[in-house]
């Protein structure tokens, strides 16, 4: 009996939850970069495709938390999102040639664009209600889940085709969907009343802590995702492989673990603002390493910054959102800010950094980034100086 309460306990479902999605995604790094490159995509047309996919992430994501708050269930979202998710991923290894294959992966950007950042509201919401559920705790399932399966997907695909990898990711959406359907835990989105009630989108975007927010987001997120894209090219040609790239994924994950376990003592002390600072500086860092490294440990070495970064600043984002955010809108906040801010910063800069690959070479995009980066740090530090001010 206790085990059964046990893999029925919400803490357990959460972090099954976290180790399956990111498991699910840990072909990231290997599959849609070299899968088209493999059917003759070049370098300006595959920054083109992650454009057009981040735009579907800016219209569809705040959609998606629009209908967590709606419906008062991340729940039934989720659980939809998972089935259509498994069917595409399933088929895209399967499209015939280029038009067939945009189609499926665009609808299946449809299907993913706000997974993770809805989990990551469920689980933060419901760690409002029960003490049990801390953050960092559940979250640090995700990076075993991502290490394990990056390590096993590299390997594999250095004597099997890539395109194979998309068979196993459709398995982990399988068994995300029997774990969102052991999980009835809602109360979150059940404040006192079960009715349907339109979240108040219009207060929420009356707050100046909101747009300030925003602002940065844009500038800081220009180029941070189009050098995530292109970072398995860097590595490539500078004589690493597949197998190298993925097992180095591995260890990443693997280092964010001590990070997630103390992330809920530091915030009592610094803050979700002091997590982002952090964070941030760390990202800016990494792109200066990757942008100036002359051998592959060093670029190695350089990337190792992306632990307390993805440990400390993607916390402090969700925490921060949550708090701005008012009661009947927190997942509309949140999805808002990764599509809206995040995803119109990296549509554009996935577009350029394309452009810049193909014109001027790899390591200007990491130049470049790396400006943005110190420009948003430095726009990020006079706000909360303001923010700070303005509650004086």
């Amino acid at each position: 009996m206790a085990k059964s309460n046990f893999l029925k306990g919400k803490k357990f479902l959460f972090s099954a939850l976290y180790f399956g999605g990111f498991a699910a995604f840990a072909t990231f790094a290997l599959d849609f970069v070299f899968y088209s490159e493999k059917i003759g995509f070049t370098n300006t047309e595959i920054g083109l495709i992650f454009a057009v996919k981040l735009l579907m992430g800016i219209l569809f994501q705040p959609l998606y938390g629009f209908l967590c708050d709606y419906l008062k269930s991340t729940r039934i979202v989720l659980l939809f999102m998972c089935v259509l998710s498994a069917l595409l991923s399933a088929l895209i290894p399967l499209a015939p040639n280029k038009l067939i294959l945009l189609c499926i992966d665009f609808a299946y950007t449809f299907s993913t664009c706000a997974l993770m950042p809805l989990i990551d509201n469920w689980v933060v919401s419901e760690s409002v209600n029960d003490s049990k559920i801390a953050y960092g705790k559940v979250r640090l399932w995700g990076s075993i889940g991502f290490a394990i399966t990056a390590a096993i997907y590299g390997r594999i695909t250095m004597f099997i085709d890539i395109s194979n990898i998309y068979y196993g990711r459709a398995i982990f959406f399988v068994l995300l969907i029997i774990l969102i359907c052991l999980n009835n835990s809602e109360t979150a989105h059940v404040p006192g009343s079960s009715q349907k009630e339109k979240p108040d989108i219009a207060a929420l975007f009356r707050k100046k802590e909101y747009w300030l927010f925003f602002t940065f987001l844009f500038i800081f997120f220009f180029p941070v995702m189009a050098s995530g894209n292109f970072l398995p090219r860097l590595l490539l040609e500078m004589g690493t492989t597949n197998q190298t790239i993925a097992l180095f994924n591995s260890l990443n994950a693997i280092l964010e673990i001590p990070f997630f376990l103390g992330v809920r003592r530091l915030s009592k002390k610094i803050g979700p603002r002091g997590l982002m600072l952090i964070g941030g500086i760390f990202m800016t860092l990494r792109l200066v390493g990757l942008s100036s490294a002359s051998s592959v440990p060093l670029l190695l070495a350089a990337n190792f910054c992306f632990v307390p970064y993805i440990t400390l600043f993607m916390p402090g984002f969700i925490f921060y959102s949550h708090s701005i955010a008012p009661n009947n809108a927190k997942a509309f906040a949140l999805t808002s800010l990764q599509g809206f801010a995040m995803g119109l910063a990296g549509m554009l800069g996935s577009y350029f950094s394309g452009l810049i690959v193909d014109y001027q070479g790899i390591r200007y995009l990491y130049l470049y980034g790396s400006i943005l980066c110190i420009i948003g740090v430095v726009l990020f530090v006079f706000s909360s100086l303001l923010l700070r001010e303005r509650r004086n």
